[in-house]
């Protein structure tokens, strides 16, 4: 096959991103590159469009198409560790429209409508400066965590958002009491569920002094036979991750009244990957 004439025209990198995870906790063969230098490309028309669409935002096809699309050395988006997932959508951003992006927002004291320009730039550099705390001490028991990947942070929130859908409607049912109750207690059953699951993924190994376990079901049964102290314990550490690793927040001031404050914005792909 002849060399296409308008491949030098290709996109080109616009942006190299150095990832908070540093390349670990992806799956074999889902990165192939240098965690310190990787190239970000600006989005195609095709992934605009895939942006768009309500279906494959849900389910998280959306987010995992445009990342490997966007970023080469990312083989399997799904793998991706959810320490890097806010900063690739943010290079993309970036690579795409620019290192700022206006947000709205109203005045708590005077009411009045506000657009502020968040420098994209120094949220990179916010998870560029964060450690994720990987271990849990038990004493004679130390519990080695790992952040979620894309596709288990995924699955978790569709199975949350479902079950708390049911409760919500519910709420609004003209279903006898006894019957209701009987379902909310099933729904409130499933969600603890999904709770133990989450810390069951989170746990790469326990280490006692006989041995390292890392087999699932065996961290499982163990998870469901412990003390509440120690389970808060693991509890806390994974809370406190995700506090941490949360999107940052803003300083601004309002225009009119010079009221001070802070704004947060989404990743919502929704409007977060629109022209503006």
């Amino acid at each position: 096959m002849s060399t296409n004439p308008l491949q030098k025209y290709f996109r080109q990198p616009k942006l190299f991103l150095s990832l908070p995870s540093k390349g670990l906790y992806y799956s074999e063969n889902s990165f192939n590159g240098d965690s310190n230098n990787m190239p970000v490309f600006a989005m195609t028309g095709m992934d605009e469009i895939i942006m768009k669409t309500p279906d494959a935002l849900f389910n998280g096809e959306a987010t995992t198409k445009v990342i490997e699309s966007c970023c080469p050395y990312i083989k399997d988006a799904k793998s991706v560790p959810s320490l890097d997932i806010d900063t690739l959508l943010v290079a993309i951003r970036i690579a795409t429209f620019g290192e700022k992006m206006t947000v709205e927002h109203t005045c708590a004291n005077c009411g009045t409508e506000n657009d502020f320009d968040v420098d994209l730039k120094s949220v990179i550099d916010h998870y560029s400066s964060l450690n994720f705390e990987n271990e849990v001490d038990l004493g004679e028991i130390i519990i080695q965590i790992k952040p979620l990947s894309y596709q288990e942070l995924t699955d978790f929130n569709i199975e949350n958002f479902k079950l708390q859908r049911m409760l919500f409607q519910l709420n609004d049912s003209e279903m006898l009491d006894a019957d209701k109750r009987k379902l909310v207690d099933d729904i409130y059953s499933r969600l603890a569920q999904i709770q133990l699951d989450l810390i069951v993924a989170s746990i790469e190994s326990v280490r006692v002094p006989d041995a390292v376990v890392s087999e699932k079901e065996f961290v499982k049964e163990w998870l469901a036979n412990m003390d509440a102290t120690n389970y808060d314990k693991i509890k806390e550490k994974l809370e406190k991750n995700r506090d941490a690793w949360n999107m940052p927040k803003q300083d601004v001031q309002c225009s009119s009244c010079g009221t001070q404050d802070q704004i947060s914005f989404t990743l919502d792909q929704a409007s977060f990957f629109v022209r503006e």
